[in-house]
């Protein structure tokens, strides 16, 4: 190779050398994002259409969690099977805040500005039964809804739960 090309090799890449640099600090430092149409398609599959939005007052395939106006009934018996789901659930997702007997002393009870409540007291009953259904439901005070993590039959084997440990 001649002396003159390699000069212009190296000329073409000190040129070249700060466009080099500033691409990579663009998409390895700063991390420029490029929304693309692929990101946002309202579409669930290949060649798929978007979904569509349920008809205006249907009810849900479970049914509806709560009647308007009426007081929701536990429709599922207290048995074995029932206590036990609602044990494991109750380990899960209701025992950090009210503890292991239910006395609202758990691990992340002392963070509250009012203390969770006591489920293993004496109350219990439809009337009970109904209102923890809606706490579980719609959420109370600093406790978030549950009705993305608990169905319809799994809140009700947690209240049925709950009267184990009452008891």
């Amino acid at each position: 190779m001649s002396r003159r090309a390699r000069r212009g090799l190296i000329i073409i890449g000190l040129v070249l050398l700060p466009f080099v640099v500033g691409l990579l600090l663009t998409y390895q430092v700063i991390r420029v994002s490029f929304p693309t149409d692929m990101a946002n398609s309202p579409a669930v599959g290949y060649q798929a259409r978007p979904r569509i939005n349920p008809p205006e007052g249907a009810v849900p395939i479970q049914g509806e969690a709560v009647i308007p106006g009426e007081s929701p009934i536990n429709p599922v018996p207290s048995d074995a099977v029932s206590l036990q789901r609602g044990k494991i659930l109750y380990s899960i997702h209701c025992a950090l805040c009210h503890g292991e007997s239910g006395h609202g002393d758990g691990p992340l009870a002392r963070y509250f500005a009012r203390p969770p409540a006591n489920l293993g007291g004496a109350q219990s009953g439809a009337e009970f039964d109904a209102s923890e259904y809606l706490a579980i439901l719609q959420g109370f005070g600093q406790m978030p809804s549950l009705t993305e993590n608990l169905t319809v039959r799994e809140r009700w084997d947690v209240i049925n739960y709950t009267h184990v440990l009452s008891r």
